[in-house]
């Protein structure tokens, strides 16, 4: 059993002010004392891009940003998640880095593009994975992720039982229906989702703020309002997470049928099985 403490972020990243949105981060957090700080996707960029000249920009301030952090979680001896925009030779990768205290690094590449990101980033290929600090396994995901019931089972087929799900919401779903996925897979998923919106070149977008953390048993145990900067703090235990049971008879893992899952009939636009 671990116990360990959480921070999740909701914040206003104005877009493109990198460096004023990361000061403001910092004055957020900087009486942060627990295990597990999380912030938003594209946590210091904002989010609404019409060109990878614009990405290009602010892809710049990468490794500002990250020195930041790491001297951040060395001070803090925590484990700071953040989403930034990845630059890969020419490629662009929608990201979350995950630093810990040693200076060790993760990065994941979101590997559900929603909307418009289609047209500017490539597809995650990390895939996912966990990986532990103080007894605590956690994995990341990031926004659209949530809409693919298979990202946050296989994250806790994985060992997960931390689920830190970076977000810039549009759609209202996702809050209510990680309260399922909490239960069904018996794990803590941590949404640190951003507020505000983004207005660039006559196109605007309207975030939903309402960051969350949700138990395994399907208890939000904190939840933010709409607006508003906030950091949010709670105490998760893994003797809930590990613990797959709902009753002496059922195992929500022990009880699954893969075999019967595949569903044969879906075509995909290539005329392949979606399996």
């Amino acid at each position: 059993m671990a116990i360990a403490k959480i921070g999740v972020v909701q914040f206003w990243p104005k877009l493109f002010e990198v460096e004023k949105n990361l000061r403001k981060a910092l004055n957020l957090v900087k009486d942060f004392d627990g295990d597990f700080l999380i912030f938003p996707e594209l946590s210091f960029t904002g989010y609404l891009f019409n060109s990878e000249k614009e990405i290009e920009r602010v892809s710049r301030f990468n490794r500002m940003v990250e020195r930041r952090w790491m001297e951040f979680s060395r001070d803090k001896k925590c484990t700071v998640i953040f989403g930034f925009p990845e630059k890969e030779k020419v490629n662009f990768f929608n990201s979350s880095m995950m630093i810990f205290p040693d200076g060790k690094k993760r990065i994941y590449r979101k590997t559900h593009l929603f909307f418009e990101e289609k047209k500017f980033f490539k597809p995650g290929n990390t895939g996912f994975f966990v990986e532990e600090f103080r007894g605590i396994k956690v994995g990341l995901a990031i926004c659209f992720d949530w809409f693919f019931p298979e990202s946050f089972r296989t994250l806790s087929l994985m060992g997960a039982d931390l689920i830190a799900h970076s977000a810039n919401l549009v759609m209202p779903y996702c809050q209510d229906s990680n309260v399922y996925a909490s239960l069904q897979n018996r794990v803590y998923i941590a949404t640190a989702n951003r507020w505000g919106k983004d207005t660039n070149q006559g196109k605007e977008l309207i975030f939903t703020g309402k960051s969350q953390i949700t138990a395994p048993n399907g208890i939000t145990l904190k939840k933010a309002s709409e607006r508003g900067d906030m950091l949010l703090e709670v105490e998760i235990n893994t003797a809930f997470s590990k613990d797959k049971r709902i009753n002496k008879f059922n195992d929500v893992f022990e009880d699954r049928k893969p075999k019967f899952y595949v569903n044969l009939f879906y075509k995909g636009k290539n005329g392949e099985n979606g399996r």
